[in-house]
This record gives structure tokens, C-alpha cells and sequence, in this order.
């Protein structure tokens, strides 16, 4: 007896049932409506909001009114591309295997003007390098230390011998 409403039920296609509604979100947008047998549309751009103007700041180019400002250059994404950050190179200190002549030079200053301190200061300033670099740092401070201590000695004999022959040559026809 309820046979014959459950074929026509069944035997009738389907008809399109209305989409479920949606939860209403916090802010309202307003989307258009999409027939279903279409194919899906790309996403629309939303309404620009009203502009408002501020005031300009002290300073600034003057703009018409009604005309946009330009936003500040931002760059754009590239789809498909992503740069690689360029590897460094990693560089392993080498320890210091000799003096450069600049390095000589300098320790035969420091021996020549601090003496027997600026020998001792070359020595404790090179206790962890390579024997070679310890040894020529103590070697030309030394040089310069001799270098010193043989100037003054040459200067020494230079000026009491002029002082020797200024005073005998001043003095000569009286002994």
C-alpha cells in the first residue's frame, strides 16, 4: 500500500538541494552567488575602502585631492623562484709560520728603544707561536738592542772626542 510513494521517491532523480547555510562571520562579506554546474572562479578582488585624507606631515610633497598616494616599492614575489643564499667560504686561520719583514722591523724598534724589557716583551708576546716565529721575534729585538747599545757607544766616542780635541785645540799653546 505505501509501496507505490517509496518507488515514485525512489525511482525519481535527486533534486539539487540548496547548499547548507554558513555561520555567519565576524565581518560580513559579500560574495556572489555561484551556480554549481559552473566551474569554480578565481577569488575576487575585495572593494577598495573609502580613503581617508590626513593631513600632510611637515614636509612632505603636497598631493592633489582625490588622488592616491603610491605606495612605497615593495617587492614582489616570484612564483617558482626561490634564491639560495650564497655559500661563504671558510677560511682556517693558519698559524703564523714567519715574521713579515714589517713584524722584523717593529721588534727591532721595540729591542732598540725599551732595551732588555722589549727582549723579554718579544719572548712572553711569542710563548705560543710556531719555534721558528719565537726565535726571530727575540732575535731581531735583540738585533735592535745591540744596534742601540752600538750607537751610543759610536755617539759617545764621537762626541767626547770632539769635546777631547775642542778643549786640547783651545788649550794647546798653554801645556
Amino acid at each position: 500500500m505505501n509501496e507505490q510513494p517509496l518507488q515514485n521517491q525512489t525511482s525519481e532523480p535527486a533534486a539539487p538541494q540548496a547548499p547548507a547555510p554558513q555561520p555567519e562571520p565576524a565581518a560580513p562579506q559579500t560574495q556572489a552567488p555561484q551556480p554549481e554546474a559552473v566551474a569554480p572562479q578565481a577569488p575576487q578582488p575585495e572593494p577598495a575602502a573609502p580613503q581617508v585624507h590626513a593631513p600632510q606631515p611637515v614636509g612632505a610633497p603636497p598631493t592633489a585631492q582625490g588622488s592616491p598616494v603610491p605606495p612605497p616599492f615593495t617587492s614582489q614575489p616570484q612564483t617558482g623562484y626561490t634564491p639560495q643564499p650564497a655559500v661563504q667560504p671558510i677560511y682556517v686561520p693558519t698559524p703564523l709560520q714567519q715574521l713579515t719583514g714589517g713584524m722584523k722591523f717593529a721588534w727591532a724598534v721595540i729591542g732598540a728603544l725599551l732595551g732588555i724589557p722589549g727582549v723579554v716583551l718579544a719572548w712572553v708576546c711569542n710563548v705560543d707561536k710556531v719555534p721558528q716565529v719565537k726565535n726571530d721575534a727575540v732575535k731581531f729585538a735583540l738585533i735592535g738592542f745591540v744596534v742601540w747599545i752600538a750607537g751610543g757607544v759610536i755617539v759617545g766616542l764621537a762626541i767626547g772626542g770632539i769635546t777631547t780635541a775642542a778643549i786640547f785645540g783651545a788649550l794647546g799653546a798653554y801645556i
